[in-house]
């Protein structure tokens, strides 16, 4: 009888059992107990028994009709030796007998040539595999030379990216929780007279967000660089928010009258000279937003009284109504007219009134303010322009000029708005500011002009302005110089071009204020031609070299400082730039 192959229908279930002296197992088709053999015709009940131990051919009496029993591979794995026997139906008996020699010969070179063609099919699969896999390879390398994403990286692409919008959306919806819990916060504070901003705050938030960019495993500062942002919309936000007021200064009579007076009469009353400027619209945006009464004193205003009917003398003027009534009174005019309209508005004001000015020189102004004022008197220079957005970490120059003690709700209440005060004398101001302003302005403006004189339409003048050619090119020439540029000269460029952009007028009188300003002007030119005769004259450069040593040590660790402290912020302008389409 041939050898009859496992079939796979079938389940064995091993039971150890004594039967007849024997150890043996019973089995059970995998479905039903009666199971049709399409090699016999015969439906075949499975309920034989049979020895475990095989190594000798035995017999054991059917206790039932029994058909041809089929060897399940489970079964075969536990005793690998039956593949080896046949097993047929003998009468009454199941007999299992041993293969001959020929067949199991013939069996294994079966099995051999059924193995050595599943290793061939294995094998032909992974080259047709590795085949495909190369000329994929081979195709997605082509496309990427030829600039073409391959089909498959585009879906992925596709998906990766819909992915970041959804993160996106959940960074956006996080950040709105976030302002809005900033504005509770920022509530809370103006309640209780706290500033906009807080330092000790700030350096909580950015040493959290280190420790966040440890545990998140991001990138050194991209969490701190990001809650400065938020930081800056927060303080910008809040710059035309609601502040609370400073305490002003009350003598103890002032406090018995405030006490009978009504709430009117007892607010703070600031009016602002020249308050339809920049600064002074500025200045009054922030008072307003802590409460404070503002008014504005404009030129116009002398000439008709509080129903707008025209004057004869200056005392019925609207103006010296608003005036006499300040507890603050601001000069925020020109330059070049602070001197007359100090002395046209000082001798309306009530003697306790603060009178300030916000010019760019110090010394002078304070100093005629003093001698038209008996009263309060604190010079102020704000630092910055009208088209800032917040006044956080912004500086404001104050230079007490009298009865500091009625003044110091002044500063307070600039540092509420967020401003860094630094109080210094006049004398030391106006040092500094022939620096920082004027020569600054100066050097600006020359470079400027000087570009301006590099483009030959550009100097084609008619009737004080280019020509339209000429505003052409300059245009064209300008726009070339950014598209070379690296971010620091497109940032130095930038800052050449806001000043264009502004009133010559104030250029013209911060730059000439005084005579020492013309001076240092000069020293400058000097210093300029001494520089470019160490190029053109020593071959060497020795001299060049020797003078840039000795200012580097002049700045001493500043330098150092200054070069990290550049990257951070070029850093922060590159990623302003739109990228080239």
């Amino acid at each position: 009888m041939s050898y009859i192959p496992p079939h796979p229908d079938l389940r064995l279930i091993v039971k150890a059992s004594k039967k007849n002296g024997y150890n043996v197992c019973t089995y059970t088709p995998k479905y039903p107990e009666e199971y049709y053999n399409p090699r016999t015709g015969e439906m075949i009940h499975y309920g034989n028994m049979f020895p475990t131990n095989i190594k000798s051919v035995g017999y054991i009496e059917n206790r039932q009709r029994c058909g041809l029993i089929i060897f399940y591979p489970e079964f075969l794995k536990i005793y690998p030796a039956l593949k080896y026997y046949r097993v047929y139906r003998d009468y009454s008996m199941t007999v299992y007998e041993p293969l001959t020699e020929e067949e199991i010969q013939q069996m294994q070179a079966a099995e051999a040539e059924a193995k050595a063609q599943q290793e061939a099919e294995l094998k032909a699969q992974q080259e047709r595999k590795k085949a495909a896999e190369q000329a994929a390879a081979q195709k997605r390398a082509q496309d990427l030379a030829a600039g073409k994403l391959p089909a498959e990286d585009k879906a992925r692409l596709k998906q990766l990216r819909s992915q970041i919008d959804k993160v996106d959306e959940q960074i956006a919806a996080l950040l709105k929780q976030r302002l809005d819990l900033v504005e509770k916060a920022a509530e809370i504070k103006a309640q209780v007279g706290e500033g906009v901003a807080s330092a000790v705050r700030e350096e909580q938030i950015l040493a959290h967000g280190a420790k966040l960019e440890v545990n998140h495993g991001l990138p050194a500062s991209l969490m701190q660089d990001l809650q400065r942002r938020i930081l800056r919309h927060s303080y910008n936000a809040h710059g035309s928010g609601k502040f609370a007021q400073a305490p002003r200064y009350t003598s103890n009579a002032e406090a018995s009258a405030s006490a009978s007076a009504s709430a009117s009469d007892t607010s703070t009353k600031v009016v602002i000279v020249g308050g339809n400027g920049g600064m002074g619209r500025m200045m009054r945006l922030y008072l307003e937003a802590a409460a404070y009464e503002v008014s504005v004193v404009e030129p116009e205003d002398y000439e008709v009284d509080s129903k707008h009917k025209a004057v004869s003398e200056l005392k019925d003027s609207v103006a010296v109504e608003r005036l006499a009534a300040a507890d603050w009174c601001i000069i925020a005019v020109p330059i070049n007219v602070t001197a007359d309209v100090i002395k046209t508005v000082a001798p309306w004001l009530k003697p306790n009134c603060v009178l300030s000015d916000i010019t760019s020189v110090k010394a002078q102004p304070v100093q005629q303010m003093l001698e038209a004022h008996a009263g309060p008197v604190l010079g102020l220079h704000p630092m910055f322009g009208p088209d800032t957005y917040s006044l956080v970490k912004q500086v404001v120059v104050a230079v007490p000029g009298r009865d500091e003690q009625r003044c110091q709700f002044i500063i307070e209440q600039l540092k509420m708005f967020g401003a860094q005060v630094v109080v210094c004398t006049g004398e030391e101001h106006d040092e500094a500011m022939r620096v920082i302003q004027a020569l600054r302005h100066f050097t600006t403006i020359v470079y400027g002009n000087f570009l301006r004189s590099l483009v030959p339409d550009a100097q084609k003048i008619v009737k004080g302005k280019l020509t339209k050619k000429g505003q052409t090119a300059g245009a064209k020439f300008v726009k070339r110089l950014l598209e070379l540029s690296s971010p620091i000269y497109h940032l130095e460029l930038m800052m050449v071009g806001r000043l264009f952009a502004q009133d010559p007028n104030l250029y013209c009188d911060i730059i000439s204020a005084s005579q020492a300003n013309l001076e240092l002007m000069q020293r400058y030119i000097d210093s300029a031609q001494e520089s470019l005769d160490t190029l053109t004259k020593d071959q060497s450069k020795e001299d060049f070299v020797q003078q840039f040593a000795l200012t580097t040590q002049f700045f001493g660790d500043q330098a150092d400082a200054f070069l990290k402290e550049s990257a951070k912020i070029l850093a922060m302008v590159q990623d302003t730039y739109p990228l080239q389409k």
